[in-house]
């Protein structure tokens, strides 16, 4: 009777499924963490390379007529069409009566939605504010 009773206090059958239990949220919520960081990541270089690429195609055209709307149209045809549509791009000149003494300033920023369900919850509407910009003195 009591080497029954210990059989049954050692038996280990369902140890396996307890421990994956256990570990199995806390793992998705690392694999979604990577895979949503790395989204963004990605989305914030491609919105860094199109601000340093608009100013760059600024500094060129800078006297040009319809400036400013050049360089926002150049700027958004840098970025892939799954982003482009919610790029919001804003071009100033420090010197607006005459480019060519000033310098240009292109400010990018981008509303990305996150991949998984879980960094959601960290952001309000499921979408992340990306953004940058930058100033090039004009040639």
């Amino acid at each position: 009777m009591v080497e029954t009773v210990i059989r049954k206090i050692n038996n280990r059958e369902g140890q396996a499924a307890v421990e994956l239990a256990i570990v199995l949220p806390l793992l998705i919520l690392i694999l979604c963490g990577i895979v949503d960081f790395g989204w963004m990541f990605t989305n914030q270089n491609i919105i860094d390379h199109c601000a340093r690429e608009g100013a760059r195609y600024g500094i060129i055209h800078a006297a040009d007529s319809g400036a400013s709307t050049a360089i926002i149209n150049y700027t958004k045809s840098l970025a892939p069409t799954n982003i482009a549509s919610c790029l919001v791009i804003t071009v100033t000149f420090t010197n607006p009566t005459s480019p060519r003494l000033g310098d240009v300033v292109v400010v990018v920023t981008g509303s990305i939605k996150a991949l998984t369900p879980i960094t959601g919850i960290f952001t309000s509407g499921k979408k992340m504010i990306l953004k940058s910009s930058c100033t090039m003195k004009v040639e």
